[in-house]
């Protein structure tokens, strides 16, 4: 792994040189250019990811149709769902891709942050934090990061869940599988913004820096994807 680690390091140090020649010569700000390049490097996987996604909130109204007909017998629901998917062309598993290809970046990037030879000290700090420094839970200035990653990550699973699966009409009658996934939904949306925090105080600020600009970019990528795709959908219709 320490050849992974080493290129890791080698694009930091290449974007680092990019940001001094524009009269930025941080550590942080090489950290918030690479994380934008892994968000439009990820694009097309994000677009797959929400397309699936809308695909599949369209197809409920058939779902349940499906689930009330083969109530008693769940081989039949599976097979019959399992045909809906092939035909409409929908993977219902596409919406995991984008987690799992962030995830070992994600490892990548810590470890890299954690053992990186900074050079000299002043281009470690960044807008007042050092990004090789984990602040804890004392009271000062510091406490703006994990409040901004928490905040992130709250706006990022509220816009997130306007194109989820399992979102219902308001108003709607829901059975005890979407009652149990809103549910499941709600609790994320409170919950993941604190851990979200927890993870910002007791780590490096430099991955503090790279997960809210994650979620930033990932709030704006999703709010240009929902408009393109509720206007190709409007234009399916018209024709």
């Amino acid at each position: 792994m320490d050849i992974v680690y080493q290129g890791m390091a080698g694009i930091l140090k290449w974007l680092f040189d990019l940001s001094s020649m524009i009269g930025l010569p941080y550590w942080g700000m090489a950290i918030i250019i690479f994380t934008i390049i892994i968000k439009i490097v990820l694009y097309p996987l994000t677009w797959k990811q929400m397309q699936s996604m809308r695909k599949m909130t369209d197809l409920q109204p058939k779902m349940k149709v499906l689930q009330k007909k083969y109530a008693n017998d769940k081989q039949k629901l599976n097979q019959k769902i399992m045909e809906l998917y092939n035909e409409e062309k929908v993977n219902p598993y596409s919406g995991c891709l984008p987690i799992l290809v962030q995830l070992p970046i994600l490892w990548i990037f810590y470890r890299t942050l954690a053992n990186f030879p900074y050079g000299n000290d002043a281009s470690v700090w960044f807008l007042g934090f050092n990004i090789t420094q984990a602040y804890g839970f004392q009271l000062s200035y510091h406490l703006i990061l994990p409040i901004l990653a928490g905040v992130t990550s709250f706006l990022m699973t509220k816009v997130s869940m306007a194109t989820s699966p399992t979102k219902s009409q308001p108003g709607a009658k829901k059975d005890t599988a979407e009652a149990t996934a809103e549910q499941t939904q709600k609790m994320m949306l409170y919950v993941m913004p604190f851990f979200m925090a927890y993870i910002v105080i007791t780590l490096p600020s430099g991955l503090g820096f790279y997960l809210i600009t994650m979620n930033i970019v990932s709030i704006l990528q999703t709010v240009y994807i929902n408009k393109k795709l509720s206007a190709e959908k409007k234009g399916a219709s018209v024709d």
